[in-house]
């Protein structure tokens, strides 16, 4: 009786301990965590009945640098015309996108102007390759717009999709059960030591909720993405169409790129590549028609995910100045745009 009154005392005293020292690191850690608002404009309807579309939306982002770089979710930010960070102090700024990359789901903001530190912690981020199956992770942002709500779970396991990885690089995702809601887009998780070891990205759901399986892009690859490698915001949104969609669409090759959206302010503005405003379902996929399709960059035939990283190094192999050509497809005519390096 007395041994099993002595463990059910430290058992609780664990718990005690564990949920004590949750709380102190939320407080260490919470001024780092932002809401970030977006304003997204997209052209919709038909024939000579096209109106511009208002979109506001909401995700989360955590500051990683005093000058005010903050990672988000390139989702989050992707096409968009307006970006704001609001901080728990209710220190509210206007943010620029710096660079992004979809296929791994991660983009840096950095804030306009004077950019006061105070009251703001500046997060650390952590070592992901280092995080173990069954380990404790936490995460903060905004589901729903219920700002500063924390979650909790564990690394539940490893995911590094085939499609979106290469020899040039392996992107990972984290595994938990931690709650990942509408509005922990771009949103920290952090270990235990309260260090960012991933940036929410997704879930896997067939409810459209949360069933206990989240998906966050691990900070060894935003690291590598955002801070190491050169970078640029197409500030276009856009999916691969192959199989019936693209001879639907009447592609001239069995895979290409529909320019979804575009945002003004973009490397595909200047390109002068235009987004759709047509909505259509084919074959089950919502998708928004009319835009143009990408058939070839640099030389290289979109044909899968893959073909992001063969223009990628071939860009990177190029020098300043030189001239890219984009083979684009428009309301079915070839065309060809050029930027420079």
């Amino acid at each position: 009786m007395l041994k099993r009154l002595l463990v059910l005392i430290f058992l609780f005293s664990v718990l005690v301990t564990r949920s004590q020292s949750l709380s102190t690191l939320y407080k260490e850690i919470n001024s780092s965590v932002v809401v970030i608002n977006t304003i997204s404009v997209e052209p919709q309807g038909s024939g000579g009945n096209i109106q511009l579309v208002t979109t506001e939306a909401l995700g989360s982002g955590v500051l990683i640098a005093k000058e005010g770089l903050i990672w988000t979710a390139s989702h989050v930010v992707q096409s968009t015309e307006f970006v704001e960070v609001e901080f728990l102090d209710g220190d509210i700024y206007e943010a620029d996108v710096i660079s992004s990359n979809p296929q791994a789901d991660v983009a840096l903001i950095k804030i306009r102007g004077d950019f006061r530190l105070k009251n703001k912690k500046v997060a650390v981020i952590g070592d992901s390759d280092k995080m173990l199956i069954g380990e404790d992770v936490f995460v903060l942002g905004a589901p729903h717009g219920f700002k500063q709500s924390l979650s909790r779970g564990i690394v539940s396991g490893r995911f590094t999709p085939k499609h979106l990885s290469n020899d040039f690089i392996h992107i990972e995702f984290l595994q938990t059960d931690a709650s990942i809601n509408p509005g922990n887009s771009g949103g920290p998780m952090f270990n235990m030591r309260g260090e960012v070891v991933g940036i929410a990205s997704s879930i896997y759901t067939n409810s459209g909720g949360f069933e206990g399986i989240g998906f966050v892009i691990s900070s060894n690859v935003a690291q590598k993405l955002l801070m190491e490698n050169d970078n640029f915001w197409s500030g276009m949104e856009s999916v691969l169409i192959s199989g019936n969609i693209a001879k639907a669409l009447n592609i001239p090759q069995e895979t290409g790129l529909l320019v979804v959206n575009v945002s003004s302010k973009g490397k595909a503005r200047e390109l002068g590549l235009v987004g759709g405003y047509i909505k259509a379902n084919i074959d089950g996929v919502a998708l928004l028609l009319g835009g143009d399709i990408i058939l070839n960059i640099a030389g290289i035939a979109l044909e899968d995910t893959n073909s992001f990283f063969l223009i990628r190094k071939k860009l990177d192999e190029l020098e300043k100045g030189e001239n890219i050509q984009i083979t684009i497809l428009r309301n079915g005519k070839i065309g060809v745009a050029e930027f420079k390096m």
